[in-house]
């Protein structure tokens, strides 16, 4: 009989990711919790069925059910997606045997680099899109997305709209794996998909918005939570279409124009580098453009424009390193060194996290945090 034998590997990677995920769950709340921490408490039992609020339904259950304050099981909640999401990537870039240069491509600044370079980042719902997309996209990759798997997957997409309504303009992503992955149009498959997601969206959307919580404020002041002056709750909507904000901020949002077409050039060496061939390029790069189009009215309706391009990139991503061949080489091989065209990648990559972030919100681009601690050794300030 075969022992089950234990992965040290996988259980180092999880103990470390999730030791990380906690620390940086943490942080977001002591730096941003108006906003990355308070949408989680949004919820149904103050004003009934509204947009985003099952995951506040559930942390305002388990309060007066069994006392447990909202800000633990919203931490708990954050930390099984993240740690969840980190761990399905792993398995696919396991899968894909990849290397030094796949995960550098992941971890570029407008794409997971931002985990680390901006205190919201990584403390959103958003990480439950990247963990469903990540998870179907490894399956499909492994050709082991049964018919149970897919129903589960259609199940899931429509309660993720309950989680985030923004959701919803990321469903060309999953077409599109489903495409590269099969090479054939499936015109059922396509529209179940994009069924369950546009579905409940219609719901929500009929349902109307609620923006007044006073019974949630008070529930937060018992559980000694102290929100950022400015709060997703005190946000009040004036204007569907943020006409005065976009014209307000034009200088520093148009920053983010820098900071895309930077992305765009890792974008395209890397799908050089793994030798993706021209005409598949072409593809990869329409579905990318129109699956980006679709995205486009949250650029218009919400104010955090670079978590909707970091949303944009880290799925496409994701979909590119899925792609690739399997790879012949070790994580850590010398031929890393001896490619030309790797070793440059690898450098420029360095290079760009060094130098630069890409914040979620507000401005367009930065100056890179260990850039700028390197410049402070010297008394430099930037």
């Amino acid at each position: 009989m075969k022992k089950n034998t234990i992965d040290y590997p996988v259980v180092l990677y999880l103990t470390v990711i999730t030791f990380l995920c906690i620390f940086k769950i943490y942080f977001a709340y002591l730096t941003c919790n108006g906003y990355a921490f308070a949408d989680w408490l949004i919820n149904y039992q103050e004003t009934g069925f509204t947009r985003r609020g099952l995951p506040g339904t559930v942390s305002v259950l388990l309060y007066k059910v069994f006392s447990i304050k909202i800000q633990y099981s919203v931490f708990l909640m954050q930390t099984i997606v993240y740690v969840w999401f980190f761990y399905f990537l792993y398995k696919l870039l396991r899968f894909k045997k990849a290397n030094l240069v796949d995960v550098l491509f992941l971890f570029t600044p407008f794409c997971l680099w931002g985990f680390f370079s901006d205190p919201a980042i990584g403390a959103r719902k958003d990480g439950i899109l990247w963990l469903l997309f990540t998870a179907f996209t490894y399956y499909i990759s492994q050709n082991k997305l049964s018919k149970t798997k897919e129903y589960l997957f259609l199940v899931l997409f429509a309660v993720s709209v309950l989680v985030h309504e923004s959701f919803v303009f990321y469903a060309p992503y999953f077409l599109i794996v489903l495409y590269f992955q099969n090479r054939k149009i499936d015109i059922k498959r396509y529209s179940l998909i994009l069924l369950s997601f546009y579905i409940p969206a219609v719901i929500i959307l009929w349902s109307g918005i609620s923006t007044d919580y006073p019974k949630t404020l008070q529930l937060v002041q018992d559980c000694g939570i102290e929100l950022q002056k400015e709060n997703i709750f005190r946000w009040k909507e004036t204007q569907l279409i943020k006409v005065d904000y976009l014209t307000k901020e034009i200088k520093n949002l148009s920053l983010y124009i820098i900071s895309v077409v930077l992305q765009l050039m890792f974008v395209v060496f890397y799908m050089v580098l793994k030798k993706i061939t021209p005409e598949d390029r072409r593809k990869l790069l329409l579905a990318f453009a129109l699956a980006f189009l679709m995205s486009i009215p949250l650029f218009l309706i919400a104010i955090d424009m670079g978590r909707w391009f970091y949303n944009n990139f880290i799925l496409f991503q994701i979909l590119l390193v899925s792609l690739v061949p399997v790879s012949e080489m070790k994580f850590f091989d010398l031929q890393l060194i001896k490619n030309r065209m790797m070793f440059v990648f690898s450098i420029l990559t360095l290079i760009a996290i060094f130098v630069y972030r890409v914040p979620s919100a507000l401005i367009g681009i930065q100056t890179g945090l260990p850039l700028r601690f390197f410049l402070n050794l010297f008394g430099i300030r930037f």
